[in-house]
């Protein structure tokens, strides 16, 4: 290892400024770690100087030197050479200068070594430049270090982990480099920021007692400026050895991990993400340390503790068993007990082969699912908790990391050989979220567990799920839509939120029920899966043209959100979001409806449905895009008109003439082309047998435009053109055009709804009328007066049975009236 001569450094620089006249002793030497005494400086980087300055500085011209010996880091060098000689110290390792970073094999070298040179080292200097008082920070202070977790940002890098552990002795230093304290005086506070145990701060124990979860838990909160140094930054903590391939990313952390494996049975480094903070499905091996920051407690068990463990476990929560041992289930644990050294074996191996791990768990699958298990590893959250357990995922040959499953197990595990896959599938779908018909006060807040861009969301296909949240804060209403993947298989879910209060009032943020949100549709996953209707999409639909509508009425509001959206793996990616007027008649706070969409033609303003008789069509090329137009002899089509068919196009106005605009501004021309093609003419051919054709000369295409206004344009003109079809293209000066009807205008009249809503209203308040007439008719004895052959109240019920005459064969709506009389002849009585 190259280290700094601390007198030779300090008299160089004293012969710079002309103190002294000159120097001869050499700065850089190489020196051996394991007969030298030196001291060690662990810093954060700032503006360092590299092994080939500190070498030249002599040799640079006079504004190059200058300009080194005015840097933060070489000032530093200075301080930590005169600490060294007031320490009776020679040599100083400071990784800046000491390691010439222009070999890529003493880079390597240098890494893999670190740890030990640290380990070695006399004394190690912890310099804190963000400290300034003369004592060391006893508590978090998240306005000083606001952006390190409360603490100095040494104790937040990567490498900076190694350099507390490694070291006996640990000095730590404030920005004057006033002695501030020492890793042993400070152990308790130390445990506070960084979670390592007491003993081995203080008494300087081997790591490698502790689990790999354990291990990896320290350095969950760590960063490093490049991605792969928080794997090197590791290697000496697990005693492993790997080459560096900067470049290669994260895949560094995996390398990490799989050396771990070769050289340690610890079954804790499959145990990541055990609270399901993160909950991605897929490589059994974790990302990065992140994801082991909830398991600084877990404790790994050897084989034999292990396997007595589970069968101690499997004895006492058994699902097969209930009570005592019973023949029936006596041979699950007779014959591991006579050969328990062959279970042992099994569980003491593991083998890593190309892309998986080769390894024996007890296993057990989940009821009704033949893809879904859960197995058992030997290790657990403390010494007396139980055995932790992961769910796995098989696609027949390799197993995966599964979050989202539900229920429990009904088998007791059994030991079996899997294939662990550390294969990531990065498939991902692609989503179109539009939500530009979101209107009545409506607006979008924002996304959970993270941000979209451009409105595209992505979503991997193993298990995944993005929620969005909607809010309307004037009148206290929002919900939330979610998009997801279970196992492969696509759904989408809207809940809201029945408190009816929004943030303003509740002091709820909608980040805060985005979460909620969010958990609710994670645990529920399975289930909204399953119930999604597009298994049966060939009995309504066909899967290219194929639409799903959720409509959700919003709990004590006139309002329901209604999503929309395709076949997604047919490309039909885009999911449309709106608010409609809802007066609660949708039977129901959820429904859900198949219907079709034309997802495969030109853009159009929002979703729109293929309107008009299937023939004759005339087929042709928008743009490259084949259209299917219809013809009608003696009417010119127009871009905009609407209209119905009866059963030829009926039209009824156009959108542009009811509000004076130019359709210029919201049209835009297509090429138009057709399969049979001869200089300036476009011959167009009729479908379904009729072999009329019609030969255009130069025609031009139009369609409308997919712009933001004319979106909102149909949303304003649904409320009076339900169920009206619309012109989205046509063929210039011609009788040919697309005929579509907007899924905005796909809706039932609200008046015939309302209408239906109110008749059931009535008939169930008059049902619940008559038992109230029936219960005061007893409570006041009428009911003797109908029955009884000599009432004593002859004049009464003579009065009773003329009121029931009168309304006898009335309509349900006079009721009411019979209602008022009998109570009037009551109170007669």
């Amino acid at each position: 290892m190259w280290l700094l001569n601390a007198k030779a450094v300090l008299e160089r620089d004293r012969a710079i400024e002309g103190d002294v006249t000159s120097t001869t002793t050499k700065v850089l030497e190489e020196c051996d770690d394991t007969k030298t005494l030196y001291a060690i400086l662990s810093h954060r980087w700032q503006e360092e100087v590299d092994h080939n300055e500190m070498m030249n500085l002599m040799e640079m011209k006079e504004a190059k030197t200058k300009e080194v010996r005015q840097r933060n880091g070489y000032k530093k060098i200075l301080r930590a050479c005169k600490q060294v000689v007031e320490d009776d110290f020679e040599w100083l390792w400071v990784d800046t200068c000491c390691i010439d970073k222009r070999s890529s094999s003493e880079l390597s070298e240098a890494i893999n070594s670190m740890y030990r040179w640290y380990e070695n080292s006399t004394k190690c200097y912890a310099h804190l430049y963000d400290v300034d008082g003369p004592t060391f920070p006893a508590q978090q202070n998240l306005e000083r270090f606001g952006k390190y977790n409360g603490w100095p940002e040494w104790f937040s890098r990567g490498w900076t982990l190694q350099e507390l552990i490694a070291p006996k002795d640990v000095q730590f230093f404030n920005n004057e480099w006033a002695p501030i304290g020492n890793k042993r005086d400070l152990a308790e506070t130390l445990v506070k920021i960084t979670r390592i145990s007491k003993n081995i701060l203080i008494s300087g124990q081997d790591p490698s007692v502790c689990s790999v979860a354990q291990i990896m838990s320290w350095a969950a909160d760590r960063k490093t400026t490049r991605v792969e140094d928080r794997a090197y930054s590791l290697l000496g903590l697990f005693g492993v050895y790997m080459p560096m391939v900067y470049g290669e990313g994260k895949r560094a952390f995996q390398r990490l991990q799989l050396e771990i494996i070769r050289s340690s049975n610890d079954h804790s480094i499959l145990a990541w993400d055990p609270k399901g903070r993160i909950r991605r499905s897929g490589s059994i091996l974790a990302d990065d340390p992140s994801y082991f920051r909830d398991c600084d407690g877990i404790r790994s068990l050897q084989p034999d503790q292990f396997f007595q463990r589970l069968k101690s476990h499997s004895r006492d929560h058994s699902p097969g068993i209930i009570g005592p041992v019973v023949p029936a289930n006596l041979m699950k644990f007779i014959l591991p007990t006579v050969r328990g050294h062959a279970p042992i074996k099994e569980l003491s191996t593991c083998s890593i082969a190309s892309g998986g791990l080769q390894i024996s768990l007890p296993i057990a699958p989940y009821p009704g699912s033949s893809s879904l298990f859960r197995v058992t590893l030997g290790c657990a959250a403390s010494l007396v908790d139980s055995l932790m357990t992961i769910d796995l995922m098989s696609d027949s040959t390799r197993y995966y990391r599964f979050f989202g499953a539900t229920g429990e197990p009904m088998t007791s595990p059994h030991i079996k050989q899997l294939f662990l896959s550390y294969y990531q599938d990065e498939s991902r779908r692609n989503l179109i979220l539009d939500d530009r018909t979101v209107s009545y006060g409506f607006r979008r807040c924002g996304t959970f567990p993270r941000s979209i861009v451009s409105n595209s969301v992505k979503l991997s296909l193993t298990n995944d799920l993005i929620v969005v949240i909607y809010a309307n804060d004037k009148a206290g209403v929002r919900f939330a839509v979610g998009f997801g993947y279970y196992l492969r298989s696509a759904w989408t879910h809207v809940i809201y939120d029945e408190s009816r209060q929004c943030h303003r009032d509740l002091g709820t943020s909608w980040e805060d029920y985005a979460k909620e949100a969010y958990d609710s549709m994670w645990n529920k996953q399975r289930d909204l899966a399953r119930n999604m209707p597009e298994h049966d999409i060939t009995t309504r639909a066909s899967s290219d043209t194929a639409s799903f509508i959720k409509h959700a009425h919003l709990p004590r509001s006139i309002w329901a959100a209604r999503v929309m959206w395709g076949v997604w793996y047919r490309g039909n990616c885009t999911v449309t979001v709106d608010i409609v007027l809802c007066s609660g008649c949708c039977r129901g706070p959820l429904t859900c409806e198949t219907s079709s969409t034309d997802w495969s033609g030109v853009e159009t303003p929002g979703p729109m449905q293929e309107a008009g008789p299937s023939s004759p069509r005339y087929g042709l090329y928008m743009d490259g895009v084949k259209m299917q137009l219809l013809y009608f002899d003696g009417i010119q089509i127009r871009l905009g008109d609407y209209g119905h068919f009866n059963p030829n196009f009926q039209r009824n106005g156009n959108i542009f003439d009811d509000l004076a605009e130019d359709p210029a501004h919201h049209s835009v021309t297509r090429k138009v082309s057709s399969e049979t093609m001869g200089g300036d003419y476009v011959t167009v051919w009729a479908s379904g047998g009729n072999y009329s054709k019609f030969d255009l000369h130069r025609p031009d295409g139009l369609s409308l435009s997919n712009n933001d206004q004319l979106v909102l344009l149909l949303k304003t003109l649904s409320p009076r053109l339900v169920d009206k079809c619309l012109v989205t293209s046509v063929v210039a000066h011609t009788s040919l055009g697309y005929f579509s009807k907007p899924q905005v205008w796909c809706r039932d009249a609200i008046d015939a709804k309302r209408r239906e809503l109110l008749k059931e209203i009535r008939e169930r308040f008059y049902t619940l009328l008559n038992w109230v007439l029936i219960f005061l008719c007893f409570l006041f004895r009428i009911p003797s007066f109908f029955f009884s052959p000599d009432p004593p109240h002859q004049e009464v019920t003579t009065n009773l049975r003329t009121v029931r005459r009168q309304h006898k064969r009335r309509s349900s709506a006079s009721r009411i009236c019979l209602g008022f009389s009998i109570l009037k002849v009551i109170l007669a009585k």
